[in-house]
């Protein structure tokens, strides 16, 4: 039975390597990107638990793992937002994943439903999350729980880059 808990700092490890796990596999399926090519620095940046990111969220955000048989096979990290899209407190979902062996389980459906009904509790008014057009099974999740995609692509400037 799969149980889901609120994250922990001895989480840290296992998620990290879960959630690189999840990310090269959809780099290398759907983007068609050799993983091994990426700079170490890079790879060291990518998703909510690396290392600035997992201390923040483990602080401030609404993060919960799917622990099965004594492993994390899935995990969700979000944040409440004061205000976005003209919407006040929103909880925005950064990251959320579950490792191929135990997908089509209802693990991802869930994590997405406690985070949703955590965040009604703390009075969010709406829940948005970033998913991949291409990654079907995401979007159908979505879909079950009662999201709307609206064709919206999420642009990003990386500041510290900018001439």
């Amino acid at each position: 039975m799969v149980e889901i808990r609120a994250l922990k700092e001895s989480d840290r490890g296992h998620l990290r390597a879960l959630e690189l796990f999840c990310i090269r596999e959809y780099l290398e399926a759907s983007m068609n990107k050799n993983w091994d090519n990426l700079p170490q620095d890079l790879m060291d940046q990518l998703g909510a638990s690396s290392k600035g990111s997992f201390d923040h969220y483990l602080d401030k955000g609404l993060c919960y793992v799917a622990v099965e048989d004594g492993q994390i096979v899935g995990f969700a990290f979000s944040q409440m937002i004061e205000h976005v899209n003209n919407v006040a407190k929103v909880l925005w979902i950064e990251s959320m994943a579950v490792h191929p062996d135990h997908r089509r389980k209802g693990i991802g459906y869930k994590l997405l439903k406690k985070l949703s009904t955590e965040a009604k509790k703390k009075g969010a008014k709406a829940v948005q999350s970033i998913i991949m057009p291409d990654l079907v099974s995401s979007v159908m999740l979505h879909k079950k729980l009662g999201f709307f995609m609206d064709g919206r692509k999420v642009a990003f400037l990386d500041l510290d880059s900018m001439q």
